[in-house]
């Protein structure tokens, strides 16, 4: 073998080489940025899924909770309260959601308006079926409906409420309707409250309905017993002792569950509740609740009794600081 030849070769086995090490080279990189990729997304989705969904694992202990709440409605309206009437009240309280047979019962000043944003898509399905059905208006709350045709959905649809402890409600009321610079609720009772409990009154106070202060707010909740739909008692909202409720929520636990309620309602591949901030109200309570004397406290618990015993809130729960420091 010629000296020659054998250098063409070694350039042959050489140029082979590194269009081998070049392929290879390409398909290693398009391999491992796939599977990086692909490992990325993976990883994307889980946590996603772990921030905004719940962790089933204790769902037994949930569904045990929402039962016995059930079950303590029932035993509590068997005893107390048997004849109450659902119908000839004002029923716009339940909003309707037909094509997923879903009944939400909303009470103001319970996450209502969060919850209502979060079924809007449910709402806006009704709405594309009575376009279909060619209806001018999409019959949303039981108002629109027969009394036959409330009483067979609230038998065959899933319904659904949630409540809170009542002193916090009527806290998250006051702070929100008259502390704040809400105009309508100033003028419309603001300045009645003032009117009525704020001796010397200026004329700027009487004219605009601001500041209330949270003493003369329970005043008139003792005095006036004017019920606005923000501080009724969820009995006269919601009516439990007429409905056997399929879930009772507290809001007091929502971050739980709310994503169990969605689950079990069947509107999971629509509805997801946004994460909840966890908040510690003991501080807040205890601020404005010391303005008042405690037999006011005790007043306001005698008016959402019902509220109270029906939904095993306890009391005087975060408040007891207050009868204890004035006990001693």
């Amino acid at each position: 073998m010629s000296f020659h030849f054998k250098i063409r070769i070694c350039w042959t086995i050489l140029i082979l080489f590194c269009i081998g090490s070049i392929w290879w080279s390409d398909i290693y990189k398009e391999f491992t940025s796939k599977f990086t990729l692909t490992t990325i997304r993976e990883e994307s989705k889980t946590s996603l899924r772990k921030e905004y969904s719940v962790d089933f694992t204790n769902a037994r202990q949930l569904e045990d909770r929402i039962q016995a709440r059930r079950k303590m409605v029932a035993d509590y309206c068997k005893r107390h309260k048997t004849n109450d009437s659902l119908f000839g009240t004002n029923l716009r309280y339940f909003l309707v959601f037909r094509k997923r047979k879903v009944i939400y019962c909303f009470v103001p000043k319970v996450a209502s308006t969060q919850w209502q944003k979060e079924l809007f898509v449910l709402k806006e399905e009704d709405e594309e079926m009575s376009r279909d059905a060619n209806f001018t208006v999409a019959k949303n709350n039981l108002n629109y409906f027969s009394e036959q045709e409330a009483r067979q959905m609230l038998k065959s649809y899933f319904t659904f409420l949630f409540v809170r402890d009542p002193m916090e409600r009527i806290l998250s009321a006051y702070k929100d309707k008259l502390l704040e610079d809400n105009k309508i609720f100033r003028r419309t009772i603001g300045r009645k409250i003032i009117a009525r409990f704020r001796p010397n009154a200026t004329q700027h106070a009487l004219e605009t309905g601001s500041v209330v202060t949270f003493p003369e707010f329970t005043n008139f909740l003792l005095k006036a017993k004017e019920y606005d739909e923000h501080w009724r008692p969820f009995d006269n909202l919601c009516h439990p002792c007429a409905i056997n409720f399929d879930f009772i929520g507290h809001y007091e636990d929502l971050a739980e569950e709310a994503p169990y309620l969605v689950k079990k309602a069947g509107i999971d591949d629509r509805v997801s509740f946004p994460p909840v901030r966890a908040s510690n109200t003991t501080a807040d309570l205890l601020q404005y609740y010391s303005q008042i004397p405690n037999t006011k406290i005790l007043q306001l618990a005698k008016i959402y009794e019902n509220d109270y015993k029906m939904f095993n809130f306890p009391f005087p729960g975060k408040l007891a600081k207050l009868f204890d420091s004035k006990e001693s």
